[in-house]
């Protein structure tokens, strides 16, 4: 049986009750003055970190191929792994699309938004490019017929279609019947957006709000605790969208910003070093990577590898705040 354990927010020692003490006082998090080592706060950790596309989807797919022996998804495992394999090779080989004016993304930023607008998806001559590039990359001879029906279904569909579902999927709308279809349109978002991402100036990005990649405007695909310097042991969001990583502090939900409710649960036979943050305020959760300990962790691949923590905690009532383009479920 799952050995399943819950781990509350570390509270200074000076709070820890003598032995004695059958009722433990729990200290309000108001009164808390967190140490900066212990939770990642600290005026030289910056704020973002922009993605490298020439190494993110190439280690993804390594990490992914590490994964899958013998994991219970082992099959979906390998199949993320070759599109993330397409994903490197189709971004390599396609130059990013033309940089928004700067007046525009000035605009954004004084009405407090990221400043790369999904809407660049229409005038992104590339992106079409990139999407049938990356469909014709994939070899899906071992993978189920859905996946191939999906990709024979948008290597059919009009541009237009094709688009009008890429758009749908990066607002986060994503239709039902065409999931599997949705899997390729995330990718090549992906590649297009990281690339886009890539060029912007991290030292003018600033926070949108709780839950929102201040690149892109997209959703969490988990939580990272990192060992780079300057920022070690700091945590990190990472988008699901273009990969972009940014500074949120710990014992804070994610989704809504509470400090209040915040609890770590893991799975032994999972990982040690995965576990998800659940708030109790929104019933949200979200995965908690401790790249610290484990580098080759990946915030896409590990979260899939660790759907057996989604299984118990969704048991238990929590919703997940991400989202996991490459995972759609």
């Amino acid at each position: 049986m799952a050995n399943f354990f819950r781990r509350k927010a570390a509270v200074p020692a000076e709070t820890t009750p003598a032995a004695s003490d059958p009722k433990p006082r729990r200290r309000d998090f108001s009164e808390l003055k967190p140490d900066p080592d212990k939770i990642g706060i600290s005026g030289s950790v910056p704020f973002v970190r922009l993605p490298d596309p020439g190494t993110l989807f190439a280690d993804r797919a390594a990490r992914l191929t590490a994964a899958a022996p013998g994991h219970p998804l082992e099959a979906y495992l390998l199949f993320v792994a070759e599109v993330a394999r397409a994903q490197a090779s189709v971004q390599a080989a396609f130059p990013a699309a033309e940089a928004t004016a700067a007046a525009d993304m000035a605009l954004r930023a004084e009405h407090g938004m990221p400043p790369l607008s999904r809407q660049r998806l229409e005038t992104d001559a590339g992106f079409d490019a990139c999407l049938i590039a990356l469909l014709q990359q994939l070899d899906l001879s071992v993978s189920p017929e859905a996946s191939q029906a999906a990709r024979a279904s948008l290597l059919a569909a009009s541009p237009a279609d094709r688009l009008d579902l890429a758009v749908q999927v990066v607002e986060g709308a994503l239709p039902v019947e065409r999931i599997a279809e949705c899997v390729f349109v995330g990718a090549a978002l992906q590649v297009r957006f990281a690339q886009d991402a890539a060029r912007l100036d991290a030292k003018t990005l600033k926070p949108v709000a709780d839950g929102v990649c201040p690149c892109c405007g997209g959703a969490p695909v988990a939580s990272v605790v990192v060992s780079w310097t300057p920022a070690d042991k700091a945590r990190y969001l990472s988008c699901s969208v273009c990969g972009t990583l940014w500074n949120h502090v710990r014992i804070r939900c994610t989704a809504c910003g509470s400090g209040e409710g915040i609890s770590y649960y893991g799975l032994d036979e999972v990982s040690k070093d995965v576990q998800v943050e659940t708030c109790t305020t929104c019933h949200s959760y979200i995965k908690h990577l401790h790249q610290h300990r484990a580098p080759a962790l990946d915030p896409v691949a590990d979260d899939i590898a660790s759907y057996g923590l989604d299984l118990k905690i969704t048991d238990d009532g929590f919703r997940r705040a991400g989202l996991n383009l490459l995972f759609i479920v």
